[in-house]
């Protein structure tokens, strides 16, 4: 789809270049889960050579992942990106139901969890304005003040993601820039600190068996949390000055930057404290900065989650509109979701639908049990997105840019994704079945809609 519009009307505007695709791949993946995540890896897999293993493994997962939507982004440059690789095809009903759950449901819990997250880290600077601080009551609901600052926020970023693109990727750029270089500080000043001594070598064997490999694989879910947030540049082709060139750079250049992050903390934790103490902590980050610079040096760690979440949110509250106003353009949603800001040209509708969602969830509480909801969904959604370059590349057979190990790379992308997307179902039985129930109310709203298209054409 070439999300074409009449003469007179508001077109997206192309103004991102390659340094601002990096910096939003970045800006996308790195939230919490580097800070938050680590803990629960080791707590899985309690070897150093095998936590290594995991984060580098989850990061080889992204790069196939972003080397896969990078060439089905040089081939479909529009706005919409996995929406219109799933339509052209695996049909509309697939499209919809991605842009239903990933519209609808993954990132407006997305913005509500990092909105929440955000306020946490707030209320850890300034405890009258915590989470677990009451406001009033709504009803049956009991509302924090930490609530209403994190409804704050999620409509404060949403408000300036409508100025424009050329806006919210400078606000973007700024935080990202910022936090690459608070987590660049933390490892620099962690491996020249004198406690910062790295395990032994032997510790770094690696034994093996079944055991141990099903626990990496329980670990890597974790990791692999870490590292999401790559597919929503995909979105975002009619926005980028030169997609043939700027989208592939963006993916694979953002998904390296981030895997070389990862790992550099990583062998900051191990060199800040015996994998026991970090498996023991609910916060290895934290518990390392302490083991390395004292407990004072939590309030630094607080700021640098808190600068990270930030940017994180910004840049997730971008795609989403953005899947909608591609489905809106085909008729597969309200004409409104397809109309743009006349002075800012962004799909303020959309974005402000998306608040509208995220504020609710964020007030209701219930953002985590919907997100864990449609995770596995989530997730298989986007390798059959990635199975869309095995139609195209028979289909068209040339493309401006084609990704290097082809067909290797997006067989293993799409094969591990499967395999990860059934063990979540797998060990969330109840998260599949309300999963399976969202979906089934997507078909629903789409053979409606279909109805309701059909009866207002003429006879």
């Amino acid at each position: 789809m070439s999300n074409a519009r009449g003469a007179g009307t508001p077109q997206l505007v192309r103004a991102w270049g390659v340094g601002d695709c990096v910096l939003f791949v970045v800006g996308s993946m790195v939230g919490t889960g580097i800070y938050l995540s680590a803990g629960n890896v080791v707590r899985k897999i309690p070897y150093p050579s095998w936590i290594l293993l995991v984060w580098l493994v989850g990061g080889l997962h992204a790069l196939a992942a972003g080397l896969t939507y990078a060439e089905l982004g040089v081939r479909r440059p529009g706005a919409g990106g996995p929406y219109d690789y799933l339509r052209e095809t695996f049909g509309d009903l697939t499209a919809w139901l991605f842009t239903w759950a990933f519209s609808f449901v993954v990132m407006t819990g997305a913005g509500a969890a990092l909105s929440t997250g955000l306020a946490e880290y707030v209320g850890a600077f300034f405890p009258a304005l915590g989470t677990r601080v009451p406001a009033f009551s709504l009803g049956p609901l009991d509302v924090s003040r930490g609530q209403l600052v994190a409804v704050a926020l999620c409509f404060a970023a949403t408000a300036w993601n409508m100025l424009g693109i050329r806006e919210g990727g400078t606000l973007n750029n700024v935080l990202t820039v910022l936090k690459i270089g608070l987590l660049l500080a933390f490892v620099g000043a962690g491996f020249a600190a004198p406690a910062a001594k790295l395990p032994p070598v032997e510790a770094f064997a690696m034994p093996f068996s079944l055991p141990i490999l099903a626990s990496a694989g329980a670990a890597l879910a974790g990791a692999l949390w870490a590292y999401d947030g790559w597919v929503g540049l995909s979105a975002l082709g009619a926005e980028v000055k030169d997609p043939r060139k700027d989208i592939p750079a963006g993916l694979w250049g953002g998904v390296l930057v981030v895997a070389g992050l990862y790992l550099a903390a990583n062998l900051v934790y191990l060199a800040a404290a015996p994998v026991s103490a970090l498996g023991a902590s609910p916060r290895a980050a934290e518990t390392a900065m302490q083991a390395l610079f004292g407990p004072g040096a939590a309030h630094w760690l607080n700021l640098a989650i808190l600068v990270s979440i930030a940017g994180s949110l910004v840049a997730n509250i971008i795609p989403g509109p953005r899947v909608a106003y591609a489905a809106a353009v085909d008729g597969r949603l309200p004409p409104r979701f397809g109309s743009l800001h006349p002075r800012h040209a962004t799909p303020a509708f959309g974005l402000m639908v998306q608040a509208l969602i995220a504020a609710a969830l964020v007030l209701s509480g219930t953002f985590d049990g919907l997100v864990a909801t449609v995770a596995s969904f989530g997730t298989f959604f986007y390798a059959l997105g990635g199975a869309a370059i095995f139609v195209y590349r028979r289909r068209e057979p040339d493309a401006a840019w084609k990704m290097p190990g082809y067909p290797w790379v997006p067989a293993l992308y799409v094969g591990s994704s499967v395999v990860f997307a059934v063990t979540i179902a797998i060990d969330a039985p109840k998260d599949a079945l309300r999963g399976a129930v969202v979906l089934a109310a997507g078909v629903g709203v789409y053979l409606w809609e279909g109805r309701r298209q059909r009866a207002r054409k003429p006879a």
